[in-house]
């Protein structure tokens, strides 16, 4: 019995897991400022806040202030906020910042404008945190400057969309006002008009993107300059990866640099990318609306102690996590409130000394100006791999409850036999309910990890959904993919990658859930269940061995059942998902013997991953009696042998 309500719950497990993964990591928002515009604080913050020295957060306005032309402002993690410098106090000094800031070894603050100065195109200035602004440059053409960083050599540098020709340069410029430009984009291997700031290496030189041309003249790249101003282009974007990266690279505590694209990617709606510094690049997660995990990122990232990064997406917008196995999780999404009062269009995270997220909105908000929030973080574990050997793939069966065939097709589930699949020490296997299955905090929005505590699965090349993990075994669901024959499986842990075991993909590969202990007297039943109760279909007796709630159906009954395997429904909802409701596009047919049966829904079951559900009627011409359940798809036949009970 302990054996068979393991195999129960795996019916039901798809459905009841996948359900409470739709808010994910939801946290409560607290708005700690609400922007007020001209004549009380800043309007539209544009850019995302920095922490300072003394643990306060600072950051620009691109209006509001006395005179309605921006602000240079500071809030404390308790939400006082203090408006530093109002723009528009002399004819000089500059308007409508929109870059964040950065804060210099003396202590003050440097940032630049977009308008205004003289000739009126904008600034870069330098602000004490006693408002005291000395503008110390003034830009002669709309070039419209990033964010600075403070170079190893005390001085600063930044990017410019546009310059002399069009496309971009990069800067120098003293604390006294010198500015140099160092190098000037041509549209061509190099790139095109950088749309984020430079950061710091720890080998000295700089780093950054730009959003157009390359090699591929395509989607921007990724360069190194030194303070001498010799550029060194070392990836270059194309249509087929992730394309026009946006904001600063972030420079992980493993020497590697982080950063999102806002395009390209497997679903065209942006990327999160990793970098080596010798130009090795790995896209880590693919962005898109349809499948519930936000826009295109529009944020650096911050990376958080346990080694996973913090971002922000277009739209509306949320708040995202990524940890350290590229599970990228929704921590918060905006206009949650009634008329957007959480604000709307985040700029960015900090992340604070207390180990949460603060950040600013542009939009909406109690005052429609924008907002500063806190997101509360939850406790994340600290749990690291420890596993030392590789993995082996020794066996694969597609779902053994559900048929246990040897082949598959999109979206089937199925379960990898080995050695080392996964750490033996990580707590996930000890949880006190669902041991080794994924979570709620595994999912983003919708979308199922495909990585769990750093195991993931590549079949054919492409990333399956792991749902379940244990050192001797893995269930993962098969990712959309139209090849028809032998495919290479691996199994990736925190050592290595496994070495490849061949298994046969087909167009189809249905089964119902009848697991094979589920028999009695040498017949195999089919698990079904009663729409009215949900108690279990199947005759008295052996449902009192099983030590379940059931009865025989009677004609005119309505039952359901479980299937995977069945292919494409429409609405297309693709594997990795979770379901809403769904119509098969290759129908079933489904007999009592040689009767045939109504099925009045089939299709996925809404709110799981890849379960497909069954509702039909018993036919009413039916006489007592263990019936065999022959069911097809698109001509062909399911494999299985099983029966239903029938009593009048």
């Amino acid at each position: 019995m302990d054996k068979f309500s393991g195999l129960k719950r795996l019916g039901a497990i798809f459905t009841l897991c996948a359900a409470t993964a739709i808010s994910g990591w939801s946290q409560t928002l607290t708005t700690l400022v609400g922007f007020r515009g001209y004549p009380v604080n800043g309007a539209n913050p544009m850019a995302g806040v920095i922490k300072g020295a003394d643990g306060n957060f600072y950051g620009t306005t691109t209006g509001g202030g006395s005179y309605g032309f921006g602000t240079v402002f500071e809030v404390t993690p308790a939400g006082v906020l203090t408006t530093i410098y109002s723009f528009g106090k002399t004819t000089s000094d500059g308007a409508h910042p929109n870059t964040g800031l950065c804060q210099g070894s003396d202590g003050n603050f440097y940032g630049t404008t977009s308008s205004n100065g003289f000739p009126g195109y904008g600034t870069i200035f330098e602000v004490t945190p006693a408002g005291v602004l000395t503008t110390l440059y003034n830009f002669p053409q709309p070039w419209i400057a990033s964010n600075l960083v403070q170079g190893s050599d005390g001085n600063f540098y930044g990017t410019t969309q546009l310059g002399a020709n069009q496309y971009g340069t990069v800067f120098r410029i003293t604390t006294a006002g010198v500015y140099t430009t160092l190098f000037t984009f041509n549209y061509d291997a190099n790139g095109a008009n950088p749309m984020g700031g430079l950061v710091l290496a720890s080998d000295g030189n700089l780093y950054g993107t730009t959003s157009a041309a390359g090699a591929n003249l395509y989607g921007g790249t990724i360069f190194k300059i030194n303070s001498a101003g010799t550029l060194t282009t070392i990836y270059s974007f194309s249509r087929n990866g992730g394309a026009f990266p946006f904001g600063s690279l972030t420079v992980g505590t493993d020497g590697n640099f982080y950063g999102i694209t806002t395009g390209g990617g497997a679903l065209q709606d942006g990327t999160i990318f990793r970098i080596t510094p010798g130009g090795t690049l790995t896209t880590l997660y693919s962005f898109g609306p349809q499948i519930g995990n936000g826009e295109s990122p529009n944020s650096t990232l911050v990376e958080g102690p346990d080694g996973s990064f913090y971002g922000t997406t277009m739209g509306t917008g949320t708040v995202f996590r990524m940890s350290p196995g590229g599970t990228v999780t929704t921590l918060y999404s905006f206009c949650s409130q009634g008329s957007c009062l959480d604000g709307s269009n985040p700029s960015g995270v900090a992340l604070g000394n207390d180990g949460n997220l603060y950040g600013t909105t542009l939009n909406s908000g109690p005052y429609a100006d924008g907002t500063f929030f806190l997101l509360t973080l939850p406790t994340v574990s600290s749990y690291t791999c420890t596993n030392t050997t590789p993995p082996v793939i020794t066996f694969i069966d597609s779902a053994s409850a559900y048929g246990g065939y040897s082949y598959f097709a999109s979206g089937s589930w199925l379960e990898i036999k080995g050695t080392n699949l996964a750490d033996p020490n990580d707590p996930r296997l000890s949880a006190a309910v669902n041991p080794g299955q994924w979570t709620s905090a595994d999912f983003n929005g919708v979308n199922a990890p495909t990585s769990l505590d750093g195991i993931s699965v590549s079949i054919n090349g492409k990333p399956a959904y792991v749902w379940y993990l244990s050192p001797g075994q893995l269930n993962v669901q098969a990712p959309e993919d139209s090849t028809i024959g032998n495919v290479a499986i691996t199994v990736t842990n925190c050592k290595a990658t496994s070495p490849s075991f061949t298994f046969t993909r087909r167009a189809l590969a249905p089964g119902f859930l009848a697991p094979a202990n589920y028999t009695a007297n040498g017949t195999q039943y089919l698990v079904a269940f009663f729409v009215s109760d949900n108690a279990y279909v199947l005759n008295t007796s052996t449902g009192a061995a099983f030590g379940i709630n059931s009865r025989p159906a009677k004609p005119g009954d309505q039952i359901y059942t479980y299937g995977i395997g069945f292919g494409d429904v429409t609405p297309s909802t693709l594997p990795g998902v979770i379901a809403p409701s769904s119509t098969l596009v290759n129908p079933v047919t489904l007999f009592f013997g040689t009767t045939p049966a109504t099925i009045s829904y089939q299709g996925l079951t809404p709110g799981s991953v890849g379960l497909y559900q069954f509702n039909l009627t018993v036919p009413s011409t039916l006489a007592n009696g263990d019936y065999q359940i022959v069911a097809a798809q698109g001509g062909t036949t399911v494999p299985q042998t099983m029966y239903l009970t029938v009593h009048n």
